[in-house]
């Protein structure tokens, strides 16, 4: 009877979470994006609400969150193709390769970090794609090890991120474990529509490897991605 009872309050619990988290999509979503054929996943929003090491320069913050930022549009990318492993849930639009997209936006003078400010209208047509996916983080914690991702931090970077790992100044209980607010949205690159959002709270343990904390922060979004062939 145990082992009969565990998944359906394991099953329960989850239901109670997915509930909880904020979701919502256009009505007649199939109707507008009856047209779509590809879309692009912007680079990240990054906003860190942590304390910043003296070390580090508003220059060096800034590439980290430029690195940051292009380290979650990676990872979208990728869970969005695991998310149609092997068949299931296959998807009707094309997502372009995140690495175009980034190519595309610096032919034409735009940095990760300048796409958080330049209208979706305006970012679909530059792209030549039907709609865009943009996506917000806010943590307390910067993101070591971006290098095992093959992004670039320099090592003046990377020796002030590893020294301060885990503030000396914060309860290490608090240090190991942080929530992560999320918000994703779809938008329209026609009118700027918003077509599809999801936006929840999730805890990341940042002593794992950076590449496991980022796909897990955004895998629950990518499981509910439309688009999705019925």
């Amino acid at each position: 009877m145990k082992n009969i009872k565990k998944p359906l309050v394991l099953s329960f619990i989850s239901l109670i979470i997915f509930c909880c988290t904020p979701y919502f999509i256009s009505h007649d979503f199939e109707i507008q994006t009856a047209d779509h054929k590809t879309i692009a996943i912007l680079p990240f929003e990054m906003t860190y609400t942590g304390l910043i090491p003296k070390e580090l320069t508003q220059e060096d913050l800034q590439i980290i969150e430029e690195a940051e930022s292009k380290a979650f549009m990676m990872s979208y990318y990728n869970e969005i193709l695991r998310s149609t492993k092997s068949g299931k849930k296959p998807i009707r639009v094309k997502v372009q390769n995140y690495k175009n997209t980034l190519q595309i936006l610096e032919e034409n003078g735009i940095k990760a970090v300048d796409s958080w400010n330049i209208n979706v209208e305006k970012l679909a047509d530059i792209l030549q794609v039907d709609a865009v996916l943009r996506g917000y983080i806010e943590k307390n914690q910067l993101i070591p090890e971006l290098e095992s991702l093959g992004i670039e931090v320099g090592m003046h970077i990377l020796n002030i991120m590893t020294k301060n790992a885990l503030w000396p100044w914060i309860p290490y209980d608090l240090s190991k474990s942080k929530i992560v607010k999320t918000n994703y949205s779809i938008v329209d690159g026609k009118d700027g529509t918003t077509l599809w959002s999801i936006a929840y709270e999730v805890e990341a343990d940042w002593r794992r490897p950076a590449n496991e904390i980022i796909d897990e922060v955004n895998r629950r979004s990518t499981r509910k991605f439309p688009y999705r062939i019925k």
